[in-house]
Order: C-alpha cells, then structure tokens, then sequence
C-alpha cells in the first residue's frame, strides 16, 4: 500500500481490525436513507415486474461468491444478479441485491451456511450499480489503548478525512491491479498479462504462489495450466489461450471480463488520485485547483458530485483523456511517464476513460466510539479503513 499522508497530527491508538468477521459489520443504506440492519427482516410492498430484489447477509463470504453460491443453489446462472456495491469479505454484512426471474419465495426458503435472506419482493427493475447512498459500519478494535486519543483525533478531523481509495481497489493480497493498467496503458499487453500470471508477492495460498513463480522463470503456458490451481479460474482462461497462441498477449486479455479489465484501469487511477491527495495534504491547506469544483449535498447529508455549490466539498479529479489538468496533475503524469491520452487505450477501445470526479474528503457520518467499538456511517466509495488509519496508525506520515 501507498504510503499515505494523514490529515490528524495524533498518533493513533493501534489495535487491530478483522480478528473476526462479526467484528467488522456492515449495513448498506438504501437510497432511501434506511440501512439494511443486520438480523433484521426487511418487509415491502413487491411491484409487477421479472425481477426479485432480496437483502443478502453474508458472513466471511465475498459478495460474488455469496451470489454465486446462492445460483447455484437455485441451478440459475450467477449473471442473472446485480447489486449496488462490493463487501468486505471478513464482515457481516448486508446488502440489496436482484435477481432475474426468480420467485422471492423460493429467495426466502434457502437455507445456506453463512448466508441469509432478510427479505425478498417482487420489483420491476434490477439492482444497479452504485445504486446505494452508503454503509453504515460498527467496528471493534482488538489490542489498542484509547485514553482519549480517538475525541483528539476526531477534533483535529472536524468530521472528515481522506477520501483516499483503499488496499482492496489495489488487490486483496498481491496489490497489483494498478500496474496491470498502468501497462494496459503504456500499450504493453504483453507485461500486463505477465505482471498478472506471474507476480507472487502477497500471495497467500502457497500452490498459487509456486505455480506463479515457476511460470515467470520457464514461460511455458501449457505447462503452467496444468499447475495453476483450479481456483484461479482467470488465470486459467488466459493460460488456456497462451498455450494455444504463445505471443497473443492481447487475445489472452480478451479472455477475461470487460470488468476486470476495466478494474485494472480505474485501478491506476486510484493510485494517482492518493498519490496527489497525499502530497496537497502534506503540504497543508486543500485549495481549489483547475478543474476542480465544490459539491452540495445529498438529503442524507452525503456529498453529491452532481450538485455545484460554492460552500460544499471539494471535488478532484480521476485522470482520463478528457480532463482538465491543473499543475500537480501535470507534474505526476509527467513523472511517471503518462500521457492523459493514454487512458484513450487503442487496443482496447472499450477500456479508454474519459475521466471522472471524486471527492477529496469524505465525512464521518453518526460518529461515535465506545469502549473498543467505532460507529460512522459513510457515503458510497469510500472506504472504513481508510477512515480508521486516522485513528488507529500509530505513526503519522
């Protein structure tokens, strides 16, 4: 992870977060401002229409493959879901999803280890993307001695903190997905499908880490199918190819979905937005720059990118072909060697990003901490571990 600049002065209490998964809860609120409570039972009026929205709970599962392990459950494809945002795997929590010609009742009747239904209608559109205000989130810290550093740090706050993006958008374990894009970028297919097969550092499981190395050191792709293990089913898909067409870089990344692809994209741009973040605050006072505007407010009291106003939060940027770049901007891109063009991805058209806009802080909603326990509420995208470094890291950059 980046080495990131804090916005509080006092160093933190320590501790650790995610001993368990019960100490990480996550309730997502609605667009209606009401959080899906954990163990609660969500009751609605269902509308005509193919589609059975449900609250999903899930305990130390990822969200795709608590979806998937509730399709399989009802022999469906797991394409036929859609929902609003990612959780944490190591939590409990809740969250809206929809599925595709699916009778709620037979939503309400599963009965699967660590997943929960807490509600289902009839509705007659899917679940979108984004489509969610935020999370409401209640945390426990193992091991940390407060003493009144966390109403310092708070104070120093003012409620808000770095809307820096979080280890996860970077890659669970290896935190390489930025610099898959960063070479999808620079025209490079070939090391971003290397960077992506072979990099095991931070790889956890032990047959994955062993098979990735040997594949950086023989580059022999049937012989690395036959190795990776069956779990890592992207790697597999682009393997199959490589060992049919050694040198079609660009078609074994074709092998993959349009999503992941774009993840390593937008990947890269989360690294260069925390980067530019980090250096405004270490130099203190966050002014407005060119291109950049303040935001009003949605009715939950979170901001929204999409209403200007003079007194609100200040909105950045997310690089892409179409932004205005100011002088920080300018001074990183060319430091690293990249172009705004680049992110116009010739070879892959369908990758290219315009660019996009994101709050420099993000406010700490409902705060409050009690004995070992944290208790904010934060809009979508932004991350409760970014928001607990402030509390919790014991040395400040």
């Amino acid at each position: 992870m980046q080495s990131l600049s804090h916005l509080s002065k006092t160093p933190g209490i320590g501790g650790t977060i995610k001993a368990e998964p019960e100490d990480f809860i996550v309730e997502e609120i609605g667009t209606d401002g009401i959080a899906f409570g954990i163990d609660g039972r969500v009751e609605r009026d269902g509308e005509a229409g193919d589609y059975a929205h449900f609250i999903l709970q899930k305990r130390d599962w990822t969200t795709e493959g608590a979806i998937r392990r509730v399709a399989k459950e009802l022999r469906i494809s797991p394409r036929r879901f859609n929902y609003a945002g990612n959780k944490d795997k190591i939590a409990v929590s809740t969250q809206l999803v929809s599925a595709f010609k699916v009778e709620p009742g037979k939503l309400l009747s599963l009965d699967l280890k660590d997943i929960r239904i807490d509600g289902a209608w009839a509705a007659a559109d899917k679940v979108r993307l984004g489509g969610l205000l935020g999370n409401r989130f209640t945390i426990k810290v193992k091991d940390a001695e407060d003493g009144g550093t966390v109403a310092r740090v708070y104070a120093e706050l003012n409620g808000k903190f770095p809307n820096y993006f979080g280890e996860q958008r970077f890659g669970t374990s290896r935190k390489n997905t930025h610099i898959v894009g960063e070479w999808l970028l620079r025209g490079r297919a070939d090391k971003a499908v290397l960077t992506y097969l072979c990099d095991s550092e931070g790889e956890i499981n032990e047959d994955a880490k062993l098979a990735r190395g040997h594949l950086a050191d023989s580059m022999d792709f049937p012989a690395a199918l036959k190795e990776f293990p069956a779990f890592l089913k992207l790697e597999r898909s682009m393997l199959a190819h490589l060992a049919k067409i050694p040198n079609d870089y660009a078609g074994a990344l074709r092998r993959l979905p349009r999503a992941t692809l774009l993840m390593f994209i937008h990947a890269f741009q989360s690294y260069i937005f925390n980067r530019l973040l980090s250096g405004r605050i270490a130099e203190g006072e966050l002014h407005m720059e060119d291109g950049e505007y303040f935001c009003g407010e949605n009715p939950y009291g979170f901001p929204d990118i999409s209403k200007r106003d003079a007194h609100g939060w200040l909105v950045g940027k997310l690089i892409g072909y179409e932004s205005e770049l100011n002088e920080p901007e300018k001074a990183l891109i060319e430091e690293l060697d990249i172009r705004k063009n680049d992110f116009k991805i010739r070879a892959f058209p369908e990758l290219s990003s315009k660019g996009n806009f994101r709050t420099l802080l993000a406010p700490l909603k409902d705060f409050s901490f009690e004995k070992d326990t944290f208790r904010f509420s934060l809009p979508a995208g932004s991350y409760a571990t970014v928001a607990l470094r402030e509390f919790l890291d014991v040395k400040k950059a």
